[in-house]
């Protein structure tokens, strides 16, 4: 899940914005590439869209929308991440229209699927017969192989350049939901993972780069459109993710009575046994609620003194202080009086 209040500011503590080239982008270019920021605001307002213009041009046609002028700026600022096995772009951009139509002169087609997942603003995209309106929260595939066209309201969120020659072996099932708003389970999983990965790609090396990108094209593919051969792939990466998106709600909700194994996997919508598998590292699930209150409690008990014991385990997600007092027991080897005791001296 993306970390609390993680906006394209905190890119921009890290990565100070380049002005964006005017040269068409290469999407053909599959060099590991750490990230770096662009942006069009070191432009002159007036200048700013055709900068856009000329740098996506390989890709699609891009016009302003009905009722605004260039001479009004176009922002567009973001950061990109060759991963090998697909680019990652994070930002956000201006309101525009797209169109793009496969005809000679643009030569080699372009053989890649944009994914997109929302975080504000809106997108109406159409090919052929397919029609689509996404909102914030919404992810969905437009193919590049084919004529579309679409628009945008100020957008921010992610869109990531995937390769056909990558995910060869699913191309057929990724052209058959393309336009359409993906969803599901593992697509709301998939989403957690992608903002998690913008989050911290930033501070990752390169080998750790080229080996999150292998692990990432595996998640998308299983995620996308699964089948058991890719989820065993994948395996590994959504029990870790099915793990995160559990420990959050565990933490949100820790000193709630009533926190148990079963309210934990209805809350996510996933079931008991995919639940228990992301756990068993852990100790399964209901040991690690119990821990994880164990060790919040400690920390008040020793960090408090004018606090009961009672009244910490109750604040805890414990009815009884002695029911508390065998758990800390069994944790810690000492009593909570104790462990306050200790503290003191």
């Amino acid at each position: 899940m993306q970390e609390d209040g993680y906006t394209l500011a905190d890119h921009a503590k890290l990565l100070e914005p380049d002005p964006l080239p005017r040269e068409p982008r290469d999407i053909w270019d599959r060099t590991l590439a750490l990230p770096r920021a662009f942006s069009t605001r070191p432009y002159e307002p007036p200048e700013q869209f055709d900068v856009w213009k000329a740098r996506i041009s390989s890709l699609t046609d891009v016009r302003l929308p009905e009722g605004r002028s260039a001479e009004q700026g176009f922002d567009v600022e973001f950061m990109t991440c060759n991963m090998t096995d697909f680019v990652l772009t994070s930002g956000h951009f201006a309101a525009q229209t797209f169109a793009r139509a496969s005809r000679p002169s643009r030569g080699a087609p372009v053989d890649h699927w944009w994914l997109f997942c929302v975080r504000s603003g809106e997108a109406w995209f159409e090919a052929g017969e397919r029609r689509l309106h996404a909102r914030p929260g919404a992810m969905f595939l437009i193919s590049l192989d084919e004529d579309f066209g679409g628009r945008i309201t100020d957008y921010d969120g992610l869109v990531l350049a995937l390769p056909r020659s990558v995910f060869a072996g699913v191309a057929e099932e990724f052209d058959s939901v393309r336009t359409t708003i993906l969803s599901g389970n593992l697509i709301e999983l998939l989403a957690d993972y992608l903002n998690n990965l913008e989050a911290r790609v930033v501070r990752i090396s390169t080998d750790e780069l080229r080996q999150a990108g292998r692990a990432t094209a595996e998640l998308i593919a299983a995620c996308i459109r699964p089948s058991p051969d890719r989820l065993g792939l994948a395996s590994g990466s959504i029990d870790s993710l099915l793990f995160e998106r559990a420990r959050l709600y565990i933490e949100n909700h820790l000193g709630e009575f009533d926190l148990t194994p079963e309210r934990v996997a209805h809350g996510l919508r996933i079931s008991r046994s995919n639940l228990y598998r992301a756990f068993e590292s852990a100790g399964g699930v209901a040991r690690y609620i119990v821990r994880k209150r164990l060790h919040a409690a400690h920390v008040e008990l020793v960090g408090t003194i004018d606090r009961q014991v009672q009244e910490i385990a109750y604040r805890h997600g414990f009815k009884l202080a002695s029911d508390f007092a065998r758990a800390f027991r069994r944790e810690f080897g000492i009593s909570p009086r104790e462990a306050r005791e200790r503290a003191r001296h």
